[in-house]
């Protein structure tokens, strides 16, 4: 399936909550559209400028 990235940053904007880890948000997001959690943490990464 191929997601957007756009769609992947949007839910990861929405599973914010204080407290809350970087990787359950990876894990909860990529559930949410069943792709790779390791796959939401590049998007995330490469979006945010983190090498």
């Amino acid at each position: 399936m191929i997601v957007p990235k756009h769609r992947i940053l949007q839910l990861f904007a929405i599973t914010y909550a204080p407290g809350k880890d970087a990787a359950s948000r990876y894990s909860e997001v990529a559930v949410m559209l069943g792709i790779d959690a390791d796959t939401v943490a590049a998007i995330v990464a490469e979006t945010v400028g983190v090498q």
